[in-house]
């Protein structure tokens, strides 16, 4: 079987389970691909690989593909996916680890679950937004957000060409289920189960304090414009800045037309996740 690690090079304390992860897959016979910025922080591997140019290459070699680092590394990992529906498992190296929820504790029982084919996977839609030229894909969320010179934007939405609302707030979130436990839940919006079918907007710092959030069936279509049309919005993607080259912004968002399928290891679930990463039912005192 193939294997395809991905890791962020620079960050020292992530190289052991990737370290781990090869001597261990490659015990077994398997062959296992990294980048050749990761394989060069590596140092003194014991154990063959083969060296890739960059990850995008990394991910089109494997089978299954193992993000070893925080849920930046799953964002990013999840993005070269795209839409070849190749299983993604993540290492959590990270802080709170939302998506790469197996811990490096578990991570040989992990690659034992994998190589006996012991594992489900959960489909994750992305969302797709279209300027005038250019596509981009988000796993969380699209951010519409204000530059630090000004005091708020305003944003006119619709929904399959009906308004919904001028918004007028620091930002605006459009997320995925995936990514309401993130910046969508830090700014007051609801959790959402991984498989719900809906998206869901979220004002970040509203004007008006009867703003909430608004959850919509992802299989609408929402356009976001400036009102005025010259204003200074940022504009990104899973925290990832686009230069939309004028201050003008016209996006419409969609449901991309392809999932990723993340790797669910036997005994985990969701209200788990929820559990353990926010302490929900923990009480201090105990």
């Amino acid at each position: 079987m193939n294997f395809s690690i991905v890791s962020n090079p620079e960050r020292v304390q992530w190289q052991a389970p990737v370290r781990e992860a090869i001597k261990y897959l490659k015990g077994y016979g398997h062959n296992v691909f990294i980048s050749k910025n990761l394989f060069g922080k590596l140092i003194d591997l014991p154990e063959q690989v083969i060296i890739c140019e960059n990850d995008a290459e990394v991910v089109s070699k494997g089978d299954i593909v193992i993000a070893v680092g925080g849920d930046g590394t799953m964002l990013h990992s999840a993005r070269l996916v795209h839409d070849s529906g190749k299983p993604l498992l993540g290492i959590n190296r990270g802080k709170l680890g939302f998506l790469a929820d197996t811990q490096p504790h578990e991570l040989r029982e992990a690659l034992d679950q994998l190589i006996q084919g012991n594992w489900q996977t959960e489909n994750r839609f992305m969302l797709k937004a279209e300027t005038e030229n250019q596509s981009y894909y988000a796993f969380n969320e699209f951010l519409f957000s204000k530059h630090a010179n000004i005091s708020m934007i305003t944003l006119e939405v619709f929904c399959d060409g009906m308004t919904i609302n001028k918004y007028w707030a620091d930002g605006l979130i459009i997320a995925t289920p995936t990514g309401s436990s993130a910046y969508n839940l830090s700014a007051g919006g609801p959790v959402i189960l991984p498989e719900t079918n809906v998206m869901v907007l979220t004002a970040v710092c509203p004007h008006a304090l009867t703003t909430r959030s608004l959850v919509l069936p992802a299989d609408k279509e929402i356009r976001v414009k400036t009102i005025p049309k010259q204003q200074e919005v940022l504009f990104s993607y899973d925290g990832k800045i686009v230069d939309l080259k004028e201050n003008t912004v016209d996006v419409t968002i969609t449901k991309a037309p392809f999932e990723t399928r993340l790797i669910r290891l036997p005994g985990r679930n969701y209200f788990e996740t929820l559990r353990t990463k926010l302490m929900w039912g923990m009480d201090l005192r105990e």
